[in-house]
This record gives C-alpha cells, sequence and structure tokens, in this order.
C-alpha cells in the first residue's frame, strides 16, 4: 500500500514537472512572439518617421523651386538677392514649425554650388563626382529624395528648377537627423545615426566626430548612454540580427542610405523591452503660404513623378 502511495506521488510530481516544463516553454514562446511584434511596430514606426521627413524636404523643395524670386535671381545670376529670398523662406518655416534644421543650397545647371544659406564658401564647386541625387535630377528632371552622402550624411531633397520649361538648375533642401531623433522620443524611442569610416573621404565635415569602432556618430549631440553599450558590446555593431536585448533594452539597426549595394550607415534604435501600445507620432502642420509660379501651361514638370527612395 505505502510502495502503491509512492508510486503514485512519483507519478504525479512527474506529470506536474512535465506540465510546469511545457508550461514555460508556452510562456517563452508567447513573450518572444511579444517581442517581436513589439520590435516589429517599433521599427515600422521609425521607418514611418523616416518617410515623414523625406517628404517634408521633399515638399519644401518643390514649393521652393518654383518661387518666382529664387528663379529669377538664379536666372539672372543674383546670388545675393536669392540668398536673401531663401533665409526670408526659412524665417517663415521657422515662425509657423519652430524647427531649425532646414537649410537650403542652390546649384547651377552644371551642379555647381550657387548658393548656400548658411555659409558662403564653396560657390563654384563642381558636385557632380560624389553627389549622385544631384546628377540623378539633372538627368532625370524629376524631384528625389533620399538618405544622401556629401561632406556631411543627411536627407537631401532636390528639385530642378525650370524657367519657362527650360532647367536652369536644382534647388536642394537638407535636414539632419535632429528633429527625427526628437519625434521618436516622444514614443520612448532614442536612435542614434552613424556612419561607416570608410565613407569618410566623402563625409570629411564628420571626421572629427565621435568615433564607435568602424563607425563614427553623424550627429554631434547623441544619447551617451546608447553609445556607451554599443561602445561595451561591439558585436552589435555587427548588425547580424533583426535586433538584440540588452538587460531590459532593445537595440536595431536600421540601414540609411546605399552605394553600390553597400550600406553606408545606420540608424541605431533603442528602446525597453516592456509591452507598449503601438500608436503614431503627430502629423506635420503647416499653416502659411510660400509664393510659387506656374507657367500657362501648369507647369509640365508638375506630372512628372516624384521619386523618394
Amino acid at each position: 500500500m505505502i510502495k502503491t502511495y509512492r508510486n503514485f506521488i512519483l507519478f504525479f510530481l512527474i506529470i506536474v514537472s512535465i506540465l510546469l516544463f511545457f508550461l514555460k516553454k508556452y510562456n517563452d514562446i508567447i513573450k518572444q512572439n511579444e517581442l517581436d511584434i513589439l520590435v516589429s511596430n517599433n521599427i515600422e514606426l521609425i521607418n514611418n518617421e523616416i518617410s515623414y521627413q523625406k517628404k517634408y524636404a521633399l515638399s519644401l523643395a518643390i514649393l521652393f523651386s518654383k518661387n518666382k524670386t529664387i528663379i529669377d535671381t538664379l536666372k539672372n545670376n543674383q546670388p545675393i538677392q536669392l540668398k536673401k529670398e531663401l533665409n526670408n523662406l526659412l524665417k517663415t518655416i521657422f515662425v509657423y514649425t519652430k524647427q531649425q534644421n532646414i537649410q537650403v543650397q542652390v546649384h547651377t545647371k552644371e551642379l555647381k554650388v550657387f548658393v548656400r544659406n548658411w555659409e558662403d564658401k564653396d560657390k563654384g564647386l563642381n558636385l557632380s563626382s560624389f553627389r549622385k541625387g544631384l546628377v540623378k535630377v539633372q538627368q532625370t528632371k524629376q524631384p528625389f529624395v533620399s538618405n544622401e552622402l556629401g561632406k556631411r550624411f543627411n536627407i537631401k531633397a532636390i528639385s530642378p528648377i525650370f524657367n519657362e520649361n527650360k532647367y536652369i538648375g536644382s534647388l536642394e533642401v537638407i535636414m539632419d537627423y535632429s528633429t527625427l531623433k526628437e519625434r521618436l522620443q516622444m514614443a520612448s524611442i532614442e536612435v542614434m545615426p552613424i556612419l561607416n569610416n570608410k565613407f569618410l573621404t566623402i563625409a570629411k565635415s564628420l571626421k572629427n566626430n565621435k568615433q564607435l569602432y568602424d563607425y563614427v556618430v553623424i550627429e554631434k549631440t547623441y544619447n551617451e548612454n546608447l553609445y556607451n553599450t554599443l561602445l561595451n558590446n561591439q558585436y552589435l555593431l555587427s548588425h547580424n540580427q533583426l535586433y538584440y536585448e540588452i538587460d531590459d533594452t532593445i537595440i536595431t539597426f536600421i540601414p540609411l542610405g546605399h552605394i553600390e549595394n553597400e550600406t553606408v550607415g545606420y540608424l541605431v534604435a533603442s528602446f525597453k523591452n516592456t509591452n507598449q501600445n503601438f500608436n503614431y507620432l503627430p502629423s506635420y502642420k503647416y499653416k502659411g503660404s510660400i509664393n510659387t509660379t506656374i507657367t500657362p501651361d501648369k507647369n509640365i514638370q508638375d506630372k512628372k513623378n516624384i521619386l523618394i527612395k
């Protein structure tokens, strides 16, 4: 009787152990699935915000490229007046959006620097050898936006400028990643853009930025906790996985731009691994007007496709 009772207890304990084992495995699978969903949702949110930033920059580039004063001053070789008009437009943008990370550059049809709103040097510099986006716009006569490599690495939106349907140059709106970073912080996501060191021969203005093994931090202001996590865990920079979990933090890498199928840089994203609702960031609202000009045939260039890559 006692032996039977012991066997029953032993059998019961074995069954309970097996059940607990499978229950733990099931819970681990559920937890992993929830984590995968969280990461997927946040990556979607980040990519959407990058797309919004590009569209915003491209919208400004297209509007500015149709500004009559900009067209006339480029056509008549009046860089001082053109720069004044650009700065007036940017002041208007700041009044309504408080956004200060916008710069504008105008090029001649030969892809030479004509005016930069933020500085006066490099006038006449030929950009065709390392600015693929400019060459693309020159060839296609269509607006184009991308994360592009130049002396810096940032969002560059380019729109052709026409005078009486004749291509006379292009206008470029340049935005760094500071606004992107601020908006994603609203969703408890920290980001830090980094550039592969091999491209510093082009992005010369970043040579003195903070180094991170084979990469350089693009922004002067960055999240030190995220930087130190990468510094202390170099294997993360191999980005062989979709994401990594370090303690209670998720780290993932989103590619930013390619040259000949090689990734130029990454947006490193970091967020807590706790469950959070997937919500959308506030949309952009622009209240104001920008002086534009429409030709009698309503500017045939408006009918061209806008490329966003």
